[in-house]
């Protein structure tokens, strides 16, 4: 049975296996599992209805500006997808001309280096990094953290001083999902539910995990997120299709609904809509749900 409660997926991918930019793609052969298939449009659609999905949020796979301007091209001509959170080269000076022209093909509404498969876990600090990120904020952009815990403090150090900048972390950073070994992560989750302008992304759960994850494994992590940022801070994403591996997009939206009836049943809405609405600033918010005509920027 749908759900009746209305939804943005904040967080899904597409891509197409002969564009040959993905770095992280398995090899062909019976080990490749499901990441080695194209994924477009069509193929999610299904599911979007299914769950009563209104909206959604394509973002970057590829550490490349050509990825997005394909993805750009796809969200210009698919419904659901209401904004691109794309890629630049942050560490250049012509970052953001780059930003621009991209702007220029679509709806780009934020931007995202991949950290995590940056060698050097302090890249975000560099002079040139902090400026492109300070620019972004003064251009009125968003960005957003892909990164391990040991990726926060550096991250933290350089967006402490861009306190204007709109922030969304994925995945919820990617905990271990272990309370002894999280004791790093918990001490700059906090500190970044600090920061105002700072949101999560309620995703990639069970890729972290893995195989054989349960209600259990997850529900001390996600509370301590949502009770640390707010339900008004964070906003679900399916991972769609990298959640495959594990679970497909049906169980995705189950778990999350799970963990919002154990956490916070009365701000479901939050969570499945409103605010990945206020952070994105998405547009023809009426047309999705006309419940919710008060959504404001971040």
């Amino acid at each position: 049975m749908k759900s009746p409660v209305t939804k943005i997926d904040s967080h899904h991918h597409f891509w197409s296996l002969d564009r040959n930019d993905y770095h992280w793609m398995p090899p062909s052969g019976g080990s490749a599992g499901p990441l080695r298939e194209d994924y477009l449009p069509d193929r999610l659609a299904p599911f979007l209805h299914a769950n009563n999905v209104v909206g959604t949020v394509l973002v970057q796979a590829a550490q490349t500006t050509e990825e997005t301007m394909f993805l750009l091209g796809l969200a210009s001509s698919t419904e659901y997808v209401l904004g691109v959170t794309g890629w630049v080269h942050l560490d250049s000076e012509a970052a953001m001309d780059e930003l621009c022209r991209l702007e220029a093909l679509g709806p780009l509404v934020a931007i995202r280096p991949m950290l995590h498969d940056i060698a050097d876990a302090r890249w975000i600090t560099k002079g040139v990094v902090g400026d492109n990120l300070a620019a972004l904020a003064a251009h009125g952009q968003r960005f957003e953290i892909l990164s391990y815990a040991e990726h926060l403090a550096a991250c933290f150090a350089t967006l402490e001083a861009i306190p204007n900048l709109p922030v969304v972390i994925d995945h919820l950073s990617k905990p271990r999902y272990l309370a002894e070994a999280d004791v790093e992560w918990r001490h700059w989750m906090s500190r970044f539910a600090e920061r105002p302008n700072t949101f999560c992304k309620l995703s990639g759960i069970v890729t972290e995990i893995g195989p054989g994850w349960t209600i259990a494994d997850v529900e001390p992590v996600a509370r301590f997120v949502i009770e640390s940022f707010g339900p008004d801070r964070v906003m679900f994403g399916s991972d769609w299709p990298v959640c495959r591996q594990v679970a497909e997009y049906d169980a995705v939206v189950e778990l999350a609904d799970e963990l919002i009836s154990r956490i916070c049943p009365d701000h479901a809405s939050d969570i499945w809509f409103d605010s990945a609405a206020r952070f994105y600033g998405l547009d023809d918010l009426d047309d999705l749900d006309p419940n919710r005509n008060d959504v404001a920027q971040p």
